[in-house]
């Protein structure tokens, strides 16, 4: 039960910070690319590499953090919806770059996370 919390509190925390940070980002710079969510999974991979490498995936905090906070930050759907939209407006290689800069700069991000 304790953890089901932990991960519905994180939830919402990681929903609130995409959305803050998701508006912020955009008043800094209006773009055809989809940098905010590519900058927010980045940041939701390296957080998620920090995590894993400090807390034991059954503890409160990876609960919390891992789970909840990570998984309510960055966002699969909003990614798949952003790369067929870049597809239907013929941004081809934008729509490539897109997807490969969010999976290989996760990667290497929650990697780097992960040995901090």
């Amino acid at each position: 039960m304790i953890s089901g919390v932990l991960v519905g509190g994180g939830a919402a925390l990681g929903a609130i910070a995409r959305y803050d940070t998701t508006k912020w980002i955009k008043q800094q710079r209006a773009s055809t690319f989809p940098v905010a969510t590519l900058l927010i999974n980045w940041l939701g991979a390296l957080i998620l590499g920090v995590v894993a490498s400090h807390f034991n995936a059954t503890t409160g905090w990876y609960a919390l953090l891992g789970i909840g906070f990570c998984g309510g930050f960055t966002t699969f759907s909003t990614l798949s919806l952003e790369t067929v939209v870049l597809i239907k407006q013929h941004y081809y290689r934008l729509a490539f770059y897109y997807v490969f800069a969010t999976y290989v700069g996760g990667c290497i991000l929650l990697a780097g996370g992960y040995w901090l």
